[in-house]
Formats: structure tokens, C-alpha cells, sequence
């Protein structure tokens, strides 16, 4: 069922998606708006249990589709602030479209802050399948406070990106997700400072994103910062816990002068840049998403020696 989407994407988007998506055939049912309501918010909170969910109001209206607004996540144990808020969900039945592609569908559109997700969800038969497409533009990280809290890092950042999940066969087919991705002006803390470095700023980190079931695979990953610049490739083994989820990175990156500020041993820092001159530095990632290792191969006990 189209529930294995959801807890597949790990999160309480990937169910909303599950909802609207059945709320739109109860809408030509003419079912109760309170019943409706109440669906909502029960199905968001047994997708996602660790957060107390809340629906501000919902409106449905058959030409319009379904409005939802204020949808906030709080942890139990303070209700002043929510850890998640989505401002604003529409979901309306997409006329044109299936009338074009003879299927059933729906556009949909979130409104995250002063960010933005949009898209349609088409289903291909009965049955057989479901597609979700759409794109993301100017979602700012810092709005989602759960993201640092679970990480317990900083992570700061606007984020861009176009994707599209297949599910082939609601009954037995494994999701498959490819996204493209976008980060700007970012900021990720380090728990396990690197040259004294305890936060990575970078102008911009992209990847390709492919996935089929809980395994993920990172292509053409850059990054560009005022420490280095880098490239990476890799995969990402995902769990209903997030930050549980295992990295398995390797790539390379180009030391930038700022990248060995601080560092007073003048001596070694000779060695070390003599080692390198024009040659990159590979590195690999590895562990869970919540604390992960870094391993720069053969430069490993340089670095370690320049603490």
C-alpha cells in the first residue's frame, strides 16, 4: 500500500502525500469535513509518534480541493513551539491533466516558511501504481528545528530540489525515489572538530539522489566552500529513525588556505602542504547519520598530528 511510501521516506511529508491522496476521492464522496479533519491529524500522528500534531483548519471545497493550514509538531514536552510546521497544504483535483494523461490526479502545493513544495500525484490505475513529482524551492533548513535537534548539530541552509517516487504496484512494488539537490549558503555543525574546525560553512552542495526501497545511492555530489572543494559519491541506508540511517561516502576535496587556519605548527603544516601540492585529498564518511566518522585515507595521521 502507499503507506510503505511513507514510512520508506522516513517522515511525516511522506504520509501527508498518503492522505491528501485518499482525501481527495473521499471529497467526491461528499465525506464529513470533521471526519476528514480528524483523519488528518490521527494519520499523522501515528505516522510520526515522537511528535504531538496539530491541524489548524481544513477546508474542502469539490473545485478547490482540500486546504489545510497550520500543521505543527511538538514535542511533548513543550508545547510553545512546534519542531515542525508546515504553514499551508492545497491539494486539488488536476482537471487538465487527466484529462490529458487519462489517469487520476491531483496538484498539490506546501508553503514552508518562505519555502516552497509543489508538484502533482498522479495515480497510473487502479492498483497499479502511484507517481509523486513536484519540485522545492527556497526551503530554509533552520525552519525545520527538528532537523538540529535530532542531529544535535547546527544546520543551516536553503534548499532546492526536483524529485519524483514511483511506486509501481501498491500491492507488492518497493518505492523508487530520484532527486536532485540543492543546498545554498549552508552551515553544518561538526561534532568531531576536523583542524579545529567545529562548523563546515559552504556556498553550495549538490547531489543526485537515486534510491529503491531503504537503500539510497549519492552521484555527482559537489560541494564548495571557503575551507576546500569537494566531490562525493556513495550510498545511504535509510531507517524509519532518521538520524539511524548508515553513510557509506568516499570522494575528494581541494584544501583551501583557510582550510588550515589556526594551525601554528609551522613545521608539519610544511610537510602536509608539500605532501598534497596539486593532488586532492580523498576522504571517506561512514557511520550513522546522527555521528559519523571522517577517514582521510593515507593523510589521516598527518591531520591527526596537526591537532
Amino acid at each position: 500500500m502507499l503507506k510503505r511510501m511513507c514510512r520508506w521516506l522516513g517522515g511525516p511529508f511522506g504520509y501527508l502525500f498518503y492522505t491528501l491522496a485518499l482525501l481527495v476521492l473521499l471529497l467526491w464522496l461528499l465525506f464529513p469535513k470533521e471526519a476528514c479533519h480528524r483523519y488528518v491529524v490521527q494519520s499523522i500522528n501515528n505516522a510520526y509518534p515522537l511528535l504531538n500534531w496539530q491541524v489548524q483548519s481544513m477546508t474542502l471545497q469539490i473545485t478547490e480541493g482540500i486546504t489545510l493550514k497550520g500543521i505543527e509538531g511538538y514535542d511533548a514536552r513543550d508545547t510553545k513551539k512546534p519542531l515542525v510546521r508546515v504553514d499551508s497544504v492545497i491539494l486539488q483535483p488536476d482537471i487538465a491533466g487527466m484529462m490529458q494523461t487519462k489517469h487520476l490526479q491531483a496538484a498539490y502545493q506546501m508553503g514552508l516558511g518562505k519555502g516552497v513544495v509543489a508538484g502533482v500525484v498522479q495515480m497510473t490505475g487502479w492498483g497499479k501504481g502511484v507517481r509523486i513529482e513536484g519540485s522545492v524551492k527556497g526551503v530554509q533548513l533552520a525552519d525545520c528545528a527538528i532537523l538540529a535537534r535530532q542531529l544535535e548539530r547546527e544546520v543551516q541552509g536553503t534548499v532546492s530540489a526536483t524529485f519524483e517516487i514511483r511506486i509501481p504496484s501498491l500491492s507488492e512494488g518497493i518505492p523508487e525515489m530520484e532527486t536532485k539537490l540543492s543546498v545554498a549558503q549552508g552551515r553544518l555543525g561538526l561534532k568531531r572538530p576536523i583542524l579545529d574546525h567545529t562548523v563546515l560553512p559552504f556556498s553550495r552542495a549538490e547531489v543526485i539522489l537515486r534510491g529503491r526501497g531503504k537503500a539510497l545511492q549519492l552521484e555527482q555530489g559537489l560541494v564548495d566552500s571557503e575551507l576546500f572543494t569537494g566531490k562525493f559519491s556513495g550510498n545511504m541506508t535509510i531507517f524509519r529513525d532518521l538520524v539511524a540511517s548508515q553513510l557509506d561516502i568516499r570522494g575528494t576535496l581541494q584544501p583551501q588556505p583557510a582550510f588550515f587556519k589556526g594551525v601554528d605548527n609551522a613545521s608539519l603544516l610544511k610537510v602536509i602542504r608539500t605532501q598534497i601540492k596539486e593532488k586532492t585529498v580523498p576522504f571517506r564518511v561512514s557511520g550513522d547519520l546522527y555521528n559519523p566518522g571522517i577517514h582521510f585515507e593515507e593523510f589521516s595521521l598527518l591531520f591527526q598530528s596537526l591537532k
